[in-house]
């Protein structure tokens, strides 16, 4: 008897799943990019402090194989970076000074030597400084890279990813994710998305 019930309540659940991802908005490639990206829809979030400006860009699986194939999907294997990418999160995070001015490694730097200890803090250091609170686990990022953009632009972004916990394919908990800045000592930065945020994100039409 206790194993029908079981049997009933993992069906009615995945019954459930499925009229949700059902009821998500459609969106072709140009739509779901500007969706992902949007300052509205809870997927990218910033803060300002002391002339800082701080870019958290959580980025779904969908997203990141528009990104990486470049629009070319025909030629990309999408199935398999999907299955790449299941049980895992993603996210970007940006930093610029609000005016614009400078990028963030020269920002008050007057000698090579401290440009190249900032420097080598993005490279080989930052992922310390950062962490996710997924539910109640607090998950260290598995996955880092900072794009250094050679003083092209004044913004620099950090790319970090981490593993779930082994009974989650997909981000669907309450999540924060936490950067302690301690470069520019601007204390904890934080920024956090919803269940609610990650069950809405629509599907990609491909």
């Amino acid at each position: 008897m206790r194993s029908m019930r079981t049997v009933t309540k993992v069906c009615f659940f995945l019954v459930m799943l499925m009229s949700v991802s059902a009821c998500r908005q459609q969106l072709k490639t140009d739509a779901y990019i500007n969706y992902v990206k949007g300052n509205d829809n809870g997927l990218k979030r910033s803060i300002e402090v002391d002339g800082w400006q701080y870019s958290f860009q959580y980025k779904p699986y969908d997203y990141i194989v528009l990104m990486e194939s470049r629009g070319d999907l025909k030629s990309f294997d999408v199935k398999k970076r999907l299955a790449e990418l299941k049980g895992t999160a993603w996210f970007n995070i940006s930093f610029k000074r609000t005016d614009g001015t400078v990028t963030p490694l020269k920002f008050n730097v007057s000698t090579l030597d401290e440009y190249n200890e900032r420097l080598d803090y993005y490279l080989n250091e930052a992922a310390k400084d950062i962490k996710l609170a997924y539910g109640a686990d607090t998950l260290l990022p598995v996955s880092y890279l900072f794009e250094n953009n050679y003083n092209l632009t004044p913004q620099e972004t950090m790319i970090v990813g981490f593993y779930l916990p082994k009974t989650d394919d997909h981000p669907q908990r309450d999540m924060q994710l936490s950067y302690n800045d301690h470069m520019f000592k601007n204390g904890i930065i934080k920024a956090t998305y919803s269940k609610a945020v990650l069950n809405n994100i629509p599907n990609l039409v491909y």
